[in-house]
């Protein structure tokens, strides 16, 4: 989510209009056309002419006004922040000293804390954090929207302000020091944690004194108040009747204050679980106030039984003096309490007795709100018959049919539209209709569009019809939806992305596929039987277009992530033009860890930590450590913004690494729980997983407090890639090194904006080998899962390299030559083929050597061995995914360390000046490669959640590999849900962040949307293309102008360096 939509949604749950008005700042900067520089004057200089010369003066005075209009509006908004806090503030400590203070009159000793003040007092520290973490939320959101704003500002004027501003004018206010937070929430946390632990030590039913919960001025009573406590529980009317019967005054006259506080202390108490017989009993004596308000929560009995749903005592009460209006802490009547759990009859009751249905609370919500949230639908259709509002009271207010539309409730959408509401956009300026389509509402959407929704309105703030967030969040109904109702499916955003390119660039190929058949941009058909790009002539790939003088497309991405660039600023000097090589481990471990599931989902990646009980709030942070500290520890702030995310330590030895998990409030240092993973527990969990823990592996880590009490639970993956040693593998050694070049490429789209295109020593053809090894560590030539050996589907992982071969051998049906294999001849050749042709210096035709090599079954070392060293090599190293491993049920699998040490071994005996690239579907098996090398660049590969063949960017299998082909999974039945693998935006992600050298993607959706190359380039990866797509001509000159560095077509990658 954009900052602007996420301050927005922010403003929607608390403090609405008191947050930095981040999209009028913004209105400002997009104001700027043309911006001069730091120093006042444009980049254009004036050569020829006074009406220039005024012109540009013109330009300056209108910069300067925009500038003083930015600055004006950004302190106003820094004041009304800083206000806002302050007034929070002193509530909040108001709050924590009365809480402060029951606790320390419940510890004395004439007033021992008991079970039912310490729940009481939990309740009312449970509720201070509560309002602490959202004040919290409301500092570090506007922190991020004046760094952002600024930002932005500095990008657009090429001005640099930001840090200097922040250091003069914002940092210095007090809503920006975290100290006095930081020591609310310590106070907080430890009395808390002080109670819980109190209160897992005592037995509640041996605890019979109600205690003091008040203020300084309640006496020790003398009354004995088991017998009442322990009748009510047992729901004993006679019981309580002789209590009272033993006590004086009882029936009729005066009562003491001690004793009238103890019994409306009683009653409140037990409101909700004794038996109404008991409760008249205590009403009857006269002494019992209904309006009494609990000192902590702010509630009456009225309250308490609109939550428990008692109509019988709510009508008593109320006859008795209850006021329906009585509001608690948070501003809330009984009729929200009986709305927000679902009690339509005591609702009906409160409101016959004069309740206001449209009462507000702190947060701006009335009962209808919270019957929406909850899907309440009974209590929804009464409190609307009975008058309640169902539309906004304000305009950051929530908006009831918008609630419905977001949480999916049909019956409570289709009641609100029955009853006239608006179709109106909230305050992050959505409309109903773009809510259903974000969220896959496709029924709710069909009734919007039946009443009148414009399947074309934009909304607020990005201008994005409704086609656009079905698109982008893969909700393929909702965009049948759409389309069945007119929509235009051709729109396209201020990047001029269409929501076909959304669902292309996030790897929704249904949804693409069916927009395209709406006048979306097609793929180029063939005009004829496909053509070998290679025999029509056809140059391989322009290197990025590194020395082109021409301009690209418009900046999209530069753009679209303009908050995650870096400040504007050129390349220092010192900056070398080639970087050789990258960081590897040497001696070292890489140990990762992230927080999604093996499969990619989102199951506990959103919410690694799980808090029991009470301790469970709304953000907190963890610090991720180890021990021994081999770095700066992490600071992780939860509910986690990014899933994909990786966590990684360098350490010397995996016996004595151990991984520290600790849980704090958002601003606090006193940690809620800590963990711990030692490495006894890492060794096991390698031995037991299939992969050997080289992918992520997921594990279960249990919190403690510091009474060493289980208090919750984080769940998190790791993988482990173990060093690699070789005498040839070093910077400037035997095997030479790949080098990478950056350099930095004006943008059209914004001026400020840079982008970042990347060349490289890669060679201008490679023949691509997919290796895989067999049961006894022989990495070979094979480009499917299974070998086929009478009607059974074999892994290569089950049976030996001789086994492997003699099967090939035998699918070849005889066109192999029979006579016995020699050193010098290898078996498995394909037919016709000899030792004589693949290691002949005078085949240049790297095609034809691709073909070769494709329709015979070769141990990786034969291949090394036979090519001749002009001849580059592509290595595709196949493993399956968590994903495919499940689906396809491969067995006897080597580990993800054995895999890459065992193909690296063979090439680095083999060292030579061959050129050599290694490539891999599976993200562990890029990091491991890149992780344990750095003579060799590694690219990654992504389907781009199409469908795809199992030859890994190999031409299309020989005959002889296509024989008997066994009954496996389709792709399409292989439920991938990793990003990465996915999608083009997770794998630009994951390649950027792993220091890969490049992407290969699918060409099919980068021919059909050609901006996403630019966007795939100006994050400084190569980008090559694989796919049946690049057999036609027509769409590898698509790619060729748009600027891909190379293809990959019949078993060649090709990559021009001139």
């Amino acid at each position: 989510m954009k900052f602007g939509k996420y301050i927005q949604s922010q403003q929607v749950e608390w403090a609405g209009p008191q947050y930095l008005n981040y999209k009028g700042l913004k209105k400002i900067i997009n104001s700027l056309q043309h911006s001069p520089d730091q120093h006042g004057t444009f980049s254009l200089h004036n050569a020829g002419g006074s009406s220039q010369g005024s012109a540009e003066e013109k330009q300056i005075r209108e910069f300067q006004a925009l500038k003083t209009a930015f600055f004006f509006k950004l302190e106003r908004e820094l004041e009304k922040v800083n206000t806002f806090y302050l007034q929070k503030e002193a509530d909040l400590k108001v709050r924590l000293l009365s809480l402060l203070d029951k606790r320390r009159i419940s510890r004395s000793r004439q007033n021992r804390a008991t079970h039912a003040s310490l729940i009481t007092l939990r309740e009312g520290f449970l509720q201070f954090r509560h309002d602490l973490t959202k004040l919290q939320n409301y500092v570090e959101v506007n922190a991020t929207g004046f760094r952002k704003i600024l930002k932005k500002w500095d990008k657009r004027s090429k001005s640099s302000t930001k840090e200097l501003y922040l250091s003069r004018q914002i940092e210095i206010q007090p809503c920006f020091n975290n100290d006095v937070l930081a020591e609310l929430t310590d106070q907080g946390t430890t009395n808390l944690a002080e109670i819980e632990h109190l209160l897992s030590e005592e037995d509640p039913e041996a605890t019979a004194d109600l205690g003091s919960r008040g203020g300084p001025g309640q006496s020790t009573t003398t009354i004995n108040e088991t017998p009442l406590i322990n009748a009510l529980k047992q729901k004993n009317a006679s019981g309580v009747r002789d209590f009272l019967a033993s006590l004086p005054k009882w029936p009729g006259g005066d009562w003491s204050e001690d004793e009238k506080e103890f019994l409306c202390k009683s009653f409140l108490r037990f409101c909700t679980d004794t038996s109404v017989e008991c409760l008249d009993i205590l009403l009857e004596v006269g002494a019992v106030d209904c309006n009494y308000v609990d000192d902590i929560s702010g509630r009456t009995c009225l309250h308490e039984l609109a939550i428990a749903g008692r109509q019988e005592m709510i009508e008593r009460c109320t006859k008795r003096g209850a006021k329906l209006e009585a509001t608690d802490v948070y501003g809330r009547t009984p009729l929200h309490y009986a709305s927000m759990h679902g009690k339509p009859a005591s609702a009906v009751l409160l409101i016959k007795f004069g309740a206001k249905v449209n009462a507000i609370d702190h947060d701006g919500c009335t009962p209808l709100v919270y019957s929406i949230t909850g899907g309440q639908t009974e209590c929804v259709g009464i409190l609307i018959d009975n008058g309640a509002v169902i539309e906004s009271h304000s305009a950051t207010a929530p908006i009831p049919l918008c609630l419905a539309c977001e949480h999916g409730h049909r019956d409570i959408a289709m009641m609100l539209l029955s009853k006239g509401a608006q179709l109106t956009a909230n305050a992050e300026g959505l409309f109903p209709l773009h809510l259903t389509s974000r969220e896959g509402r496709h029924d709710i959407s069909k009734l919007l569009i039946a009443h009148g929704a414009d399947v074309n309105a934009p909304d607020g703030f990005n201008g994005w019809a409704p086609i656009f967030y079905a698109a982008s969040e893969g909700h393929l109904t909702c965009v049948q939806v759409l389309l069945d109702a007119g929509c235009e499916s051709n729109l396209v955003d201020e990047f001029d992305w269409s929501p076909c390119t959304y669902a292309l660039y996030r790897g929704h190929i249904q949804i693409a596929r069916l927009l395209e058949s709406k006048n979306c941009k097609k793929v180029v058909a063939p005009a004829q039987d496909m053509i070998l790009a290679r025999d029509s002539g056809i140059k391989p790939m322009a290197p990025s277009g590194l020395f082109s003088e021409e301009s690209g497309p418009a900046d999209t991405a530069a753009e679209m992530d303009l908050d995650e660039l870096p400040d504007l600023s050129l390349p220092p000097p010192i900056i070398p033009f080639r970087i050789y090589g990258h960081a590897f481990l040497d001696r070292r471990f890489y140990i990762h860890v992230s927080f999604r599931s093996s499969q990619g989902g989102t199951s506990h990646s959103t919410r690694p930590v799980t808090l029991l009980g009470s301790q469970q709030t709304s953000s907190f942070k963890m610090v991720i450590s180890s021990k021994p500290e081999v770095g700066v520890p992490y600071s992780v702030i939860l509910p986690l913004q990014d899933d994909l995310e990786v966590y990684s330590f360098l350490v010397e030895d995996l016996e004595t690494f151990s991984l520290q998990f600790n849980v704090f409030p958002t601003f606090g240092t006193k940690p809620i729980g800590l963990g711990a993973i030692v490495p006894s527990q890492i060794s096991m969990i390698m031995r037991r997983s299939w992969n050997g823990a080289g992918e992520s592996e997921q594990c279960i880590c249990p919190l403690f407090d510091s009474h060493l009490r289980v208090v919750g639970e984080v769940q998190f993956g790791f993988g482990i890639v173990k060093p690699f040693a070789h005498p040839s593998m070093q910077i400037g050694g035997k095997v030479e090194t790949y080098w990478k070049s950056t350099q930095v490429v004006g943008s059209n789209k914004l001026d400020g904006v840079h982008s970042f295109v990347t060349a490289s020593s890669l060679a201008e053809e490679y023949i691509q080998v997919v290796v895989q090894l067999t049961s006894d560590g022989i990495p070979v030539i094979y480009p499917e899962w299974y070998l086929t050996f009478h009607g059974l589907d074999l892994s290569l992982g089950n049976v030996t390299f001789a086994q492997a071969r003699e099967i090939f051998s035998n699918r070849l049906g005889g066109m192999q030559s029979a006579s016995t294999p020699t050193s010098a001849t290898p078996s498995g050749l394909a037919p016709g083929a000899s030792w004589q042709s693949l290691n002949s210096p005078s085949s240049t035709v790297t095609s034809e050597l691709a073909k070769t090599v494709s329709g015979s079954f070769l141990s990786l070392q034969e291949i090394l061995l036979s090519l001749p060293s002009s001849v580059g090599v592509s290595i595709v190293i196949k493993y399956p995914t968590s994903a495919e491993q499940a689906a396809l049920k491969l067995t006897n699998l080597s580990d993800v360390n054995t895999v890459v040490d065992t193909v690296l071994q063979t090439v680095y005996d083999q060292a030579s000046d061959r050129s050599i690239i290694f490539m891999s579907f599976n993200p562990s098996i890029c990091t491991a490669i890149n992780w344990k090398q750095p003579n060799y660049g590694v690219f990654f590969g992504t389907r781009c959640g199409y469908e795809h063949e199992d030859n890994d960017g190999q031409s299309p299998p020989s005959p002889a590999t296509r024989t008997q082909q066994p009954s496996i999974p389709s792709r399409a039945a292989i439920a991938e849900t990793d990003p990465r693998c996915n999608s083009i935006k997770g794998a630009i992600r994951f390649a950027k962040s792993s220091n890969l050298l490049g992407v290969v993607c699918e060409a099919a959706p980068l021919v059909q949307a050609p901006i996403l190359i630019k966007t795939i380039k100006e994050s400084g990866l190569l980008l090559a293309t694989c796919g049946n797509a690049n057999n036609l001509p027509a769409n590898v000159r698509v790619q060729d102008t748009h600027g891909v560095d190379a293809i990959i077509v019949n078993g060649v990658f090709r990559y021009n360096v001139t």
